[in-house]
């Protein structure tokens, strides 16, 4: 008993979250090294009803700040811009037929997956706090 609730706590702090001033953020699995991006609940917002998101595709090898896909609303078409360097690893397929489920979950809905090229880059970007401090404003 006493091991799986060190397991279960040790889950439960082994996702970093971090946030970019353009509003993606990041979850980096600090077990498996893979990280999922995606954007905030407050771009979302910004960008209206989400009708279609293209993706780069699975393999690319992406710097920090590069374009890696782009979002389409009804308002305007932005693009995702990279939090860290690394490697597409996937994507999430449930968005081409469902891009909606940004708008309905957007800190949850996960773009795509990214091995991450360099952890100390995570150090760069925001916590929450810092966010929402940004945003708040």
């Amino acid at each position: 008993m006493y091991m799986r609730s060190i397991f279960k706590l040790r889950q439960a702090f082994s996702v970093l979250t971090k946030y970019t001033k353009d509003h993606e953020w990041i979850k980096y699995d600090t077990q498996s090294k893979i990280a999922k991006i995606g954007i905030t609940d407050y771009a979302q917002k910004e960008l209206g009803d989400i009708v279609h998101v293209d993706f780069q595709k699975v393999g690319l090898v992406f710097k920090t700040h590069q374009s890696l896909g782009a979002i389409e609303s009804v308002k305007v078409a932005a693009d995702i811009y990279a939090p860290v360097a690394g490697e597409i690893v996937g994507i999430n397929e449930d968005l081409k037929d469902s891009p909606n489920l940004i708008n309905e979950k957007a800190e949850e809905t996960w773009i795509l997956q990214a091995k991450v090229q360099n952890e100390s880059e995570l150090d760069t970007l925001l916590d929450k706090q810092s966010y929402d401090k940004i945003i708040n404003k």
